[in-house]
């Protein structure tokens, strides 16, 4: 499985699904992101959080 680390409000998260890379390398800024709107809404929701899949529509926090 793949995942990506990124920064979200300020603290480092890994994204383990709903991301696409635009390009051939993955990095932060070469990223597509199902919802982002979605995904600040779980980061507030579950500050403790350090990764997130996107399952059904909606951002879930994993670990």
């Amino acid at each position: 499985m793949e995942s990506v680390r990124t920064v979200i409000l300020g603290k480092p998260v890994f994204l383990l699904t709903g991301f696409k890379p635009r390009g051939k390398r993955k990095l932060e800024s070469d990223l597509e992101v199902e919802a982002p709107e979605k995904l600040i809404e779980a980061a507030r929701r579950n500050p403790d959080a350090v990764a997130f899949g996107y399952v059904s529509g909606s951002w879930v926090a994993s670990a």
